[in-house]
């Protein structure tokens, strides 16, 4: 008691914080999820003979479109965004597009709300889901939401908060910054641009050989493939109003030469802004949730069995290598990603410098890379829900009750190897275990809304329940191994132990690395999604809310006026493409750009 008194004479009374001006937990939120497609073989085929990964895409897409409006992206020609606010987008190198595997990646619109963004986040699980059943193919494919396959590759999921990027002197220090890279961006496009025309007219002369070649075709009597017709008529339809058609024509080899040479040109703002991200960009949200991050893979981890039969809470936390990075460069495996700020710089505004200014602005978009793709309701919401929480506490500075990581990196390799959550890691606050780590974490947040108006509450104490709930579930199993049964179906790493252990001492490491992937199926064969129907208890949201936002998207954000203007627009006779902050419609002197800005 003596400790906890010491430390709320640290923190700023509430009369003395900021005040505030909306609900708790209301910030901008989103995910972005990854997932791994699949062709069920029983035949034992080559992988020469199962689906190409772009092919696959291709026929989820098209289910997609038969299921609501869509629209192609402005600065991705096979992105596609949904009339719910949300995208799909292919991810995978140009170079691998015709092998098996692949990923895709879908956004949830952006929402202010954690039942919303669970309820979004269950509506686009349904929709790949859905449109992976449905595709036209004579395969049998199947999309799994997790975090690595049998081969050890990480991906996953991703979350986006709204969040103050600097104040005070550390405002102006990013703002000179973002100056200094744009005028590094301008120099790195007029060096560019012979590069670009150079690969524009090898594009276009690809272009015009394939026209070619289906002419001679033609006139021999010989039939193009519906394939073929297909690109000859989107290059005559878009090849004037759409650049990214003419470089998708340019060979592969070719291509892969042009991007190399665009990322040595663009190097040296990577590495600028490789400064800002680790020195200036978001110092206290990076100081105050490493810890919280780290210790919540004991309550949100999705778990994983490595090669050697070890079990660890997460595959992708094992993976993190840095704290703040791009994330995509040189394939560092950041907790804090900026790769969004790198296409801002050198992809997007390339087409566009004026979009630059929007890096001016003091809220930015604060993208977490240490994030496991969860099944269980629970522990997804806790995921999200706790972190739009203590963002608030610490844009209210009432921090000093959170403990600091003294070796982040280390620590959350520690953690993530410890299911017996017995482990302490070095924190400001002595040497902690995740879940005394949690408990800290909790305490502070359940005082903080305590000294909250009533006005401003939102969904916090929901927040609260939920996340203490977890926590009391997490430390009954910590103090007896055997009390699982209230975990399963609410923790995920502990309900696929449970299937794990289930075979028995004597199976085999394919037998329950079956289970560890079949865990993440969606479909009605998923482990999961079986124990599911048996535990109803478990889901927190209607299906009525989720069919609803699969269609059409919450209200009090750019989703709403994107989707309303996908659902305007999509198929009809204007040329029309977005993004996610605008779209452009029309062609010429007509064209229009339509912010989403709220």
């Amino acid at each position: 008691m003596n400790a906890r008194a010491s430390a709320d004479k640290r923190t700023p009374p509430a009369a003395a914080r900021p005040q505030r001006t909306t609900a708790l937990v209301s910030r901008l939120m989103g995910m972005e999820t990854e997932y791994a497609t699949l062709a069920v073989d029983p035949q034992n085929l080559s992988s020469e003979d199962l689906p190409a990964s772009l092919f696959v895409y291709e026929q989820i897409c098209e289910a997609i479109r038969r299921d609501q409006p869509t629209a192609k992206g402005l600065f991705d020609s096979e992105q596609m965004f949904l009339a719910s606010g949300g995208a799909v987008t292919f991810e995978s190198n140009p170079t691998m597009h015709d092998l098996p595997g692949g990923l895709i990646e879908i956004a949830t619109p952006e929402v202010r709300s954690p039942e919303e963004l669970l309820t979004c986040q269950r509506s686009i699980d349904q929709l790949v889901a859905d449109a992976t059943a449905d595709s036209e193919t004579s395969y049998d494919l199947r999309v799994l939401k997790n975090s690595s396959d049998s081969y050890s590759h990480i991906y996953g999921c991703q979350e986006n908060y709204e969040a103050d990027v600097a104040s005070g002197v550390w405002l102006v220090l990013y703002r000179f910054f973002v100056c200094l890279l744009w005028m590094m961006q301008v120099i790195s496009l007029v060096v560019s641009v012979p590069l670009l025309w150079l690969m524009l007219s090898i594009g276009w002369i690809a272009q015009r050989r394939r026209r070619s070649r289906s002419a001679t075709a033609d006139s021999a009597g010989v039939r193009s493939s519906d394939i073929e017709q297909e690109a000859i008529e989107a290059d005559d339809s878009l090849g004037e109003q759409n650049p990214q058609t003419t470089f998708d024509s340019v060979p592969p080899t070719v291509a892969w030469l042009f991007v190399a040479a665009l990322r040595w040109i663009h190097f040296p703002i990577v590495l600028v802004l490789r400064f800002v991200a680790r020195h200036i960009a978001f110092r206290p949200q990076r100081r105050y949730l490493t810890a919280l991050l780290a210790s919540r893979l004991a309550l949100c981890g999705s778990g994983a069995l490595d090669y050697d039969g070890r079990y660890r809470l997460s595959s992708k936390a094992m993976a993190i290598d840095t704290i703040a990075d791009m994330g995509s460069f040189r394939g560092e495996r950041p907790v804090f990603v900026y790769g969004h700020w790198l296409s801002h710089y050198c992809t997007k505004t390339f087409l566009s410098l004026a979009s630059t200014r929007v890096m001016f602005a003091r809220r930015q978009r604060l993208q977490i890379g240490l994030s496991d793709s969860n099944m269980a309701d629970h522990a997804e919401y806790v995921k999200f829900a706790s972190v739009s929480l203590v963002l608030d506490m610490i844009e209210a500075g009432a921090v000093a009750d959170l403990p600091v990581l003294k070796d982040s990196v280390a620590s959350i390799h520690r953690i993530a190897s410890d299911w017996n959550l017995v482990s302490s890691v070095p924190t400001s606050h002595g040497e902690l275990s995740a879940l005394e780590i949690q408990k800290k974490y909790f305490l502070a947040a359940r005082q903080f809304v305590a000294e909250t108006s009533n006005q401003w509450l939102g969904e916090s104490e929901t927040v609260l329940v939920r996340w203490e709930s977890l926590i009391a579930i997490l430390a009954a199993f910590r103090r007896d191994h055997t009390q699982t049964s209230e975990a399963v179906g609410r923790v995920d790493w502990m309900t696929k132990q449970h299937l794990i252990l289930a075979l028995g001492e004597k199976a085999e490491w394919t037998e329950k690395k079956k289970v560890d992937l079949r865990y993440h199926e969606l479909s009605a064969d998923g482990y999961f999604q079986q124990l599911a129907v048996t535990k109803p208890e478990v889901i927190f949201v209607k299906q009525q809310n989720v069919d609803r936002r699969r269609r059409s998207p919450p209200s009090g954000s750019p989703a709403a006026r994107r989707g309303w203007i996908i659902r305007e627009f999509a198929g009809g006779d204007e040329v029309f493409h977005t993004d996610w902050a605008y779209a452009m419609i029309g062609r010429g002197r007509k064209r229009k750009r339509v912010n989403f800005d709220i």
